[in-house]
Order: structure tokens, then sequence, then C-alpha cells
């Protein structure tokens, strides 16, 4: 179960809605809107490659049988992307000295919520390490544009209030049907009635 929980914090369901809530939160700690739209737009991009991927294999099945991908991990690609830059903007607010260490942390748990996919047998090996480079192109490409912003302190109430709705999230629970939706879109833009499997992958390279 503590793997299940872990990769949790990888899904769709928690991550999307605290990518929304830390836009708000940079926006009110920088009164810029520059960071907000950096971050939605990095935050976006990140889960368009990912969901490019899965369709172009689940309605096309393109993919390679050799490397066994099907797709870029989703779960792996969007907590590297959004844990670095949640710590990082934990480390500024507090105006903690090295603020680098706390985004290794947020990369160090990416690392730990990639594993556990391959625990779990929801990826393949190639699918989790392109994911997680993936992830952390993008956050890295965030961090190049504003590690330097300005920013006021984060108080704990404050951090507080950004870190309940994901709270509150974990102990819910439930995973998003990410999957499912692009399955289900995949196979009618294909003109198929289901979308495709890794075993036809390996069949049609055989």
């Amino acid at each position: 179960m503590h793997w299940q929980t872990l990769t949790y914090f990888g899904d769709s369901m928690l991550l999307l809605p605290s990518a929304v809530v830390l836009a708000f939160a940079l926006f009110y700690n920088t009164l810029r809107l520059s960071p907000v739209i950096t971050w939605l737009g990095t935050f976006g991009t990140a889960g368009l490659v990912v969901s490019i991927s899965k369709i172009l294999f689940l309605g096309y099945l393109i993919g390679s049988a050799r490397f066994n991908f099907t797709g870029f991990s989703g779960h792996t690609t969007m907590s590297t992307t959004f844990w670095p830059i949640f710590f990082w903007f934990i480390a500024r607010g507090f105006s903690l000295k090295r603020p680098f260490l706390f985004v290794l942390v947020g990369y160090l748990f990416a690392l730990i919520i990639a594993y556990s996919r391959l625990v779990l047998r929801a990826h393949s090996p190639s699918e989790v390490i392109s994911g997680f480079l993936l992830g952390a192109c993008c956050s890295l490409f965030f961090l190049a544009l504003q590690r330097n912003i300005p920013m006021k302190a984060v108080t704990l109430t404050e951090l507080l209030l950004i870190a309940i709705l994901p709270i509150l999230l974990v102990l819910h629970g439930k995973p998003a049907t990410t999957q499912h939706f692009l399955g289900t879109l995949a196979a009618k833009l294909a003109g198929m009635e289901s979308p495709h499997t890794r075993q036809q992958l390996f069949s049609s390279e055989q």
C-alpha cells in the first residue's frame, strides 16, 4: 500500500489542482504575471507532450517494442515538473539558504514516485526514464527563467493554505481517470472501437 500512496503524489488528480494553487501563490508572492504564465505554460506543456505520446500509441500504435515504450510516464513527468518547483517556492518564500538543496529534494521525491511506477509495473523503464528527463527539462526551464525573481516572505498560514488542497486530495486518494479518457479519445480519433494495447505493439513488430 505504501507504493500506492507514493505513486498518488504523481497522479493528475492531485497535481493538476495543486499546480493551479501554486500559480495563485506565485502571483500573490511576486505580484507578477510572468512567473504565473511561465509556470502554467511549463506544466501544461509537460502534460500535453505526455498526452500526445499516449494518444499516438493508443490510437495509432506508434511506439517501440524494442524499448517497450508506449508513451511517457505521466506520473513521472508531472511529478518531476511539479515537486522541484513546489520545494523551490517554499525555499524562496522562507528565504532559506541554498534553495537548490530544496529543489534537489523535489527531484529525489519525484525519483521515488518514478520508481513506484516500476514497482507497481505501471510502466517500463524506458517510459519512466524518458518521463523523468522530460519533467526535469520542464522544471529546469522554469527555474532558469525565474530563479532570481523577487518574492515576498511566505507565512506559515499561507503555506498551510497552499498545502491544504494537496493534503485533502491525498487523504481522499481517488486516482484520476486520465488514462481511460486518453484511450477513449485516441480510439475515436483513430476510428477504432478500443485503444491499442502493449501486447499489440509487441505482436506488430515480431
